[in-house]
């Protein structure tokens, strides 16, 4: 409820909200490749609406995609695109891993590199990126 005061007159409205029409945001885990100063490409990957979510400077995003983890086999599948920077290349994918640049935030702090496996899914193989 909301009051307002128009020339000395107190009316009060009822706002109301139509939950059908409000659009929650949906969290997908992402990820993108970003091109750091110090560490050069890294791979950054996230549960978020959108894959600018991860970034901290749109500018040196070089692509994203989507991933799937497996809990059993403890890995990373990465694959798809990022409607806003494209698909990232493969050979930058497999360069982030190999050289252990795979973070889960965008600070660059919280490095998963040596603890899971990471393959890429082309959509026709899937690919073992460590190797």
């Amino acid at each position: 409820m909301q009051r307002r005061k128009h020339n000395n007159v107190v009316r009060t409205e009822v706002i109301t909200v139509d939950i059908l029409k409000l659009k929650i945001m949906d969290i997908f885990p992402k990820f993108i490749i970003e091109e750091d100063e110090e560490l050069g490409n890294c791979l950054i990957l996230s549960k978020v609406t959108f894959h600018r979510d991860i970034a901290t400077n749109l500018d040196k995003v070089k692509g994203g995609g989507m991933f799937q983890y497996d809990n059993e086999s403890n890995s990373f599948v990465f694959h798809g695109k990022s409607d806003q920077f494209g698909y990232a290349k493969l050979e930058d994918i497999k360069e982030c891993v190999q050289s252990g640049k795979v973070f889960t935030n965008p600070t660059l702090t919280h490095n998963i590199s040596e603890r899971h496996s990471f393959y890429y899914d082309s959509g026709s193989k899937i690919i073992n990126l460590k190797e």
